[in-house]
């Protein structure tokens, strides 16, 4: 079943972290569809929740160095 989740995160500067988080979070398995967003500081995931869920998506994101708002 397809999930959408927007994650808040205070990193993101400018088109290559864009870029940066698009390219990781896509080598997740089940996800489907990325979209940061540098005007907004959040990040829009759709994937499978059969394969991934919130806290998933957000370790990753850390992992890379973009720590989530709360």
């Amino acid at each position: 079943m397809t999930k959408t989740t927007t994650i808040t995160v205070q990193e993101i500067h400018c088109e290559s972290c864009e870029h940066t988080i698009a390219t990781a979070l896509s080598r997740l398995s089940g996800v489907l569809r990325v979209t940061p967003d540098v005007k907004t500081n959040q990040v829009k995931i759709s994937y499978d929740e059969r394969s991934l869920n919130e806290t998933n998506l957000r370790s990753a994101l850390a992992d890379i160095g973009y720590d989530p708002i709360a």
